[in-house]
């Protein structure tokens, strides 16, 4: 994927100059690389962009959030120094009901738990509990998601040596949490919501995270999986909301 000879010579063409898109240029560029980024658009950010609907009134016009973004994205390419400041209220989500109460849960598992009695005793013991195994199945996927893809049909010592970290990671969970991990994955997101949960307006919001940015419903097989890759980088079970202040 060679450019022009001399100087504008690139490496690497990178199609599309969304935040993943500039993310993945820098750590090239980091590396030694010469990447080229191509956008068609005149701005630059993709879903994580800020738009002026009426004078004077900006919001972000795609992503509903700014985050969590990962720490080491962060510090490695000095966001703060170029402006970044994060805010993350207390409230994570609000789901309201077509009979006029709302559900409303926090950062904070047991202030969650708190607003969920109103709905179901029940549901208010179980959700410290989900959130808890979440919690610790995340570190996993976070790690499992941080490692290059090993070559299967010629694994390297390398990859070898990553697969058996991870092994041990999965290990390490305990036998009720590796149990999870490895039954959660399969399943749709409804399912497990139901299973924990009876409460519907909690089932969805934990359904909804099992969805969003997908092109599956709360009954597909797998949804499940990208609510833990979410919690890969957002172990809060009903996810977190943060924000870019001045706009994504």
């Amino acid at each position: 994927m060679a450019g022009h000879s001399g100087n504008n010579r690139r490496d690497v063409v990178i199609v599309g100059g969304g935040h993943n898109g500039l993310v993945t240029a820098f750590y090239l560029a980091r590396a030694g690389f010469k990447p080229l980024v191509l956008e068609r658009n005149a701005r630059v950010g993709g879903a994580a962009v800020t738009g002026e609907f009426h004078p004077g009134f900006r919001c972000s016009t795609l992503a509903h959030s700014a985050g969590p973004i990962r720490p080491d994205v962060v510090r490695d390419m000095q966001l703060q120094s170029h402006g970044l400041i994060e805010l993350t209220p207390e409230v994570s989500v609000t789901a309201l009901s077509p009979d006029g109460r709302a559900l409303t849960l926090y950062q904070d598992a047991f202030r969650s738990a708190e607003a969920i009695a109103a709905f179901s005793p029940r549901d208010a013991v179980k959700y410290p509990e989900f959130q808890q195994s979440l919690g610790k199945i995340s570190k996993v996927m976070a790690e499992a998601l941080a490692t290059t893809p090993p070559n299967l049909d010629d694994p390297s010592r390398s990859d070898l040596w990553s697969m058996l970290k991870t092994g041990r990671a999965i290990r390490k969970l305990g036998r009720n949490d590796m149990f999870r991990l490895l039954r959660w994955g399969p399943m749709a997101v409804a399912d497990l919501a139901g299973e924990y949960f009876e409460t519907e307006l909690l089932r969805a919001v934990i359904g909804a995270r099992g969805i969003f940015g997908t092109f599956l419903g709360p009954w597909s097989a797998g949804s499940s999986l990208v609510l833990l890759i979410r919690a890969a980088g957002d172990p809060y079970a009903a996810g977190s909301a943060s924000f870019a202040a001045g706009g994504t």
